[in-house]
């Protein structure tokens, strides 16, 4: 979004197609000083000098949002950003059609790094009572792996620690009742998509709200 000098308005629209990661801060002095600042690569599907959605035509449309703050980092809330994306996807102009073969761009993947991390030590033993105890479905969707895939996924789950371990950052004793569920891989990524992560019953609720 263009919001410096008129003309003012949304004039790209795209995906984030990377990780975080650091390089020199964009302010030339404090890239002098050494400070660095995130960025992440995108992917834009629509790029256009003239804005695309004029400022005028925003704050018209949806007048209860801020479309001029004083701080970056301007995140528009779904319900508008859909709206938005609806009306460029639908525009002459900006395509959002499946590419042709010869068109799509191809990236590169396979090159090896060397990755120091920290990692906490999960006792089998926990994890076996939890699921003697609980069983092998998973507590917010009720997937049970040996009932979709027969044999190959009987016995398997992953188990959810209620308490995260890198938050308590010292060794303790585990009630593999109170403080582990056993969840489905896709349920396991829902919960930890944020920090920190959700509630069980909250994503109980997302699931049966789909």
């Amino acid at each position: 979004m263009k919001l410096g000098v008129e003309p003012k308005g949304i004039i790209g629209c795209g995906y984030v197609s990377s990780t975080p990661y650091l390089l020199p801060h964009w302010d030339k002095e404090k890239a002098i000083q050494g400070k660095m600042a995130l960025r992440t690569d995108l992917l834009f599907k629509a790029l256009s000098e003239e804005p695309i959605i004029s400022l005028s035509v925003l704050q018209d449309k949806f007048p209860s949002f801020k479309w001029t703050p004083e701080a970056g980092g301007l995140t528009v809330p779904d319900s508008i950003a859909s709206e938005i994306f609806a009306e460029i996807q639908g525009s002459q102009c900006f395509g959002f059609a499946p590419e042709s073969p010869s068109s799509i761009i191809k990236y590169a993947e396979g090159k090896s790094k060397t990755v120091t991390a920290k990692t906490y030590d999960r006792s089998p033993h926990a994890r076996q009572a939890c699921l003697e105890y609980y069983g092998y479905s998973c507590e917010i969707c009720n997937f049970n792996f040996e009932s979709a895939y027969g044999d190959i996924g009987r016995g398997y789950i992953e188990v959810h620690h209620l308490r995260q371990l890198a938050d308590i950052g010292k060794e303790y004793l585990i009630d593999p009742v109170e403080d582990l569920r056993p969840v489905c891989a896709n349920c396991h990524r829902m919960l930890h998509k944020r920090r920190p992560p959700f509630a069980i019953e909250d994503l109980k609720v997302k699931h049966s709200n789909s």
